[in-house]
């Protein structure tokens, strides 16, 4: 009894009681505000009200937990039609006003990838470069996609230890001639001095690269998604579009999406590597199943009005 009274909710001192009270049991979005309107956390939740609530548990095992709830003043929050729009929601927000609590989060400007390329001997090499954030086709067809340029030399390097491929033609060693040190070590097989054939070579490559191979976009043209309320009363569906997994936003119908795509022709889509995982987790066919409330349909669109290559 005693660990049960422990553990409810106790509200915070400014906050207004009636907004509790007032919260939907809807999927949705949540922004947590302090007395100057400073908005301190944005989360998302298939039931508002729970979520909310589940911050202002006594423990406060986390120290965020304790901080926000001791500046929190206000509460707002939109109404989405299921898990999937609160998802995409929740991300685009944090991305745009950058919440004091949310900083993990917040938008990233670089990503690095793994490029290959067949040198003169055939053999493959692979590189580390740079994402070209606004040509999410080339995302799409290079390998791996990774927050820091440290974070991509840790994969290389554990592909190259479990696939004995050559540091040489995976930029790691600079040495430009004659074996590489890994050969003299018999850790590689020799492709740097071409004593092994570059097709077995070649094929531990795209066996090595496989695991990180990125997923690309499957549908001929931008899509979009209808997106209809599971369990709950809901007036009308809600409307996205997304291509090449850029996510373009909520349209009103059909007939809104030219001019979306037409004015993200000005301003190319700028690739997110969070709603990207959103999508690919909702919307491949292996997953798609678990999702009945969403309907996918591939607009025929002229060439000039879907996202560049």
């Amino acid at each position: 009894v005693i660990n049960g009274l422990l553990k409810r909710p106790s509200l915070p001192s400014h906050l207004d009681p009636s907004l509790i009270d007032n919260l939907p049991s809807t999927p949705g979005v949540y922004q947590f505000y302090d007395e100057a309107g400073v908005m301190l956390y944005i989360g998302k939740s298939i039931n508002i009200k729970d979520r909310v609530l589940s911050h202002f548990s006594s423990d406060h095992s986390h120290h965020k937990e304790l901080d926000i709830s001791q500046q929190l003043h206000h509460i707002e929050w939109i109404e989405t039609a299921s898990d999937f729009g609160a998802q995409l929601l929740e991300n685009e927000q944090i991305k745009q006003y950058s919440p004091r609590y949310n900083r993990r989060q917040t938008k990233t400007k670089k990503l690095f990838q793994l490029s290959k390329i067949t040198n003169k001997e055939g053999y493959a090499e692979l590189d580390i470069i740079v994402a070209d954030m606004q040509n999410p086709q080339a995302i799409t067809a290079r390998y791996g996609l990774f927050r820091s340029k440290k974070q991509a030399q840790t994969k290389l390097l554990e592909l190259i230890n479990e696939h004995h491929l050559c540091q040489r033609l995976c930029a790691i060693e600079k040495k430009k001639t004659g074996p590489c040190f890994a050969h003299q070590l018999k850790k590689c097989r020799g492709a740097c001095c071409q004593k092994e054939p570059s097709i077995s070579y070649n094929l531990r490559v795209e066996l090595a690269l496989s695991s990180i191979k990125n997923q690309q976009w499957p549908w001929q043209g931008p899509i979009l998604i209808e997106e209809n309320a599971s369990g709950h009363q809901w007036d009308k569906a809600h409307y996205h579009l997304v291509d090449q997994w850029c996510y373009l936003g909520k349209v009103r119908d059909e007939d809104d999406c030219v001019s979306v795509i037409e004015a993200h022709e000005q301003r190319p889509a700028f690739f997110d590597l969070d709603s990207y995982k959103i999508l690919i987790r909702f919307l491949l066919p292996m997953h798609a199943s678990k999702y009945p409330q969403l309907t996918i349909k591939t607009l025929t669109l002229t060439t000039d009005a879907s996202i560049n290559a």
